[in-house]
């Protein structure tokens, strides 16, 4: 259809009003309606003539959309004093934009100002974080704490501060006020978890991971830390339940194959143990704990020996650790008795001894071994006199290992005197 002139005109006046009117609706209503784009739509093409308020809604509009550099640009615009609002939304710019060196002027007058805003406060807190501050934030926030107690970012904020000064009691109690008030907080109880571990506070790991595991479905991050806090506790069941719940869920990763292998070693299942440890070391094969249990582990197979190439990787990734090194050389030193390769079997005994020069009982199996085995009282004879000679003379026998060295002594003491006995009616006197 088509329109007389008159309506015609009539139309193109509607169209132009509904334009006029939409140009000229105000900046601080399109604000308030959230229509940033129509904002700076209007306000920008005269950024550079524009006072406050425009120019404050068009540097907010910015900030709203993600694009903090073009507000600061648009509040430093300017030759005249920024008030109140245009310095915190400057402020907020520069923090979002990471500018901390210019944040802190800011932060530093806003909260000297206001030192009970708890806004202000929280930026600063923030700054002195970033810069590892963190003793000047357990002084700035524990300041805050003594009239309120109860804000949640402010606790945080202390608790993380805390942690970073090694006063970890003080964290510990933190976390836990914070864990009391919001139960359901994953992030601050991994927090405190972590923090149980990293404080040999296994059994209150294990304990405080356990609910988060029944409950939730998404628990890996929880299973994971109490499966290590077991571990290390040296409950090895709770090790397997903990790492097989990984293991159902997908989990195929190297920690899980290593704990659930050395927990099956412990719990003295070998074949499960060769099994996963194998899995681990394709992984990851410069892990000593792991090339350790393999070769142990393969130590107790019908094929002992198989086990020796992983033992010596052990040693040479564990150098100079004296207390690794001995625990490699006696298990490869019971490989070697095993498969009847006695000589060998001596001279890791005395690779241990050399790491464990306290340990005497190394002497003893050396002794044992040239007695029973190769047949060689001299150097039995040798070596249970040093055996005997090594202990101290002050051996208590209410502790175990000296109550075991105290009858071992005695066991050394008569079979020399034996070897001496048959020494004497071989030979005669002379």
């Amino acid at each position: 259809m088509i329109l007389k002139p008159k309506f015609f005109i009539a139309a193109l006046f509607l169209c132009a009003l509904q334009v006029s009117i939409n140009a000229q609706v105000s900046p601080h209503l399109l604000l308030a309606e959230g229509q940033y784009d129509a904002l700076i739509k209007q306000l920008e093409p005269k950024s550079q003539s524009l006072d406050f308020p425009d120019s404050y809604y068009l540097a907010l509009a910015y900030q709203q959309l993600g694009f903090p550099n073009k507000a600061i640009q648009c509040l430093t615009n300017t030759t005249a004093t920024l008030n109140s609002q245009q310095l915190d939304l400057l402020c907020r710019c520069y923090l979002s934009t990471g500018d901390y060196t210019k944040a802190l002027p800011i932060i530093k007058k806003t909260y000297q100002q206001t030192p009970a805003n708890t806004v202000n406060l929280l930026r600063y807190a923030e700054v002195n974080h970033f810069y590892k501050e963190y003793e000047a934030n357990v002084e700035l926030l524990q300041e805050y704490t003594q009239q309120d107690s109860s804000n949640y970012n402010i606790n945080l904020f202390l608790a993380e501060s805390y942690e970073k000064t090694k006063q970890t009691s003080h964290a510990i109690t933190t976390y836990q006020m914070i864990l009391q008030a919001h139960p359901n907080n994953q992030k601050v109880a991994l927090k405190l978890a972590n923090l149980y571990y990293s404080d040999k506070q296994y059994v209150e790991c294990h304990d405080l991971c356990m609910p988060y595991i029944e409950r939730l479905e998404n628990n890996k991050n929880f299973l994971l830390l109490a499966g290590m806090a077991n571990f290390k506790n040296g409950s090895n069941h709770n090790v397997m339940v903990m790492f097989k719940r990984l293991e159902a869920q997908g989990d195929s990763s190297f920690l899980t194959k290593k704990h659930l292998g050395i927990a099956s070693y412990r719990l003295e299942n070998f074949d499960n143990a060769t099994s996963y440890l194998k899995s681990a070391i394709k992984l990851k094969d410069d892990d000593p704990e792991v090339a350790f249990f393999l070769g142990a582990s393969l130590g107790q197979s019908n094929q002992p020996l198989d086990g020796k190439l992983f033992l010596l990787i052990a040693q040479e990734l564990i150098k100079p650790s004296p207390v690794l090194m001995e625990k490699t050389n006696l298990k490869l030193a019971m490989m070697h008795f095993d498969t009847g390769h006695y000589q060998m079997a001596i001279n890791y005994y005395n690779k241990a001894y050399i790491y464990a020069p306290s340990n005497h009982q190394y002497l003893y199996r050396q002794a044992s071994i040239y007695d029973y085995q190769l047949k060689d009282p001299d150097k039995a004879k040798e070596l249970y006199q040093h055996f005997i000679d090594a202990l101290p003379e002050d051996l208590n026998p209410k502790k175990g290992n000296e109550l075991y060295a105290i009858k071992l002594k005695k066991v050394a003491s008569n079979r020399l005197n034996n070897l001496i006995e048959e020494d004497f009616f071989k030979n005669g006197i002379n």
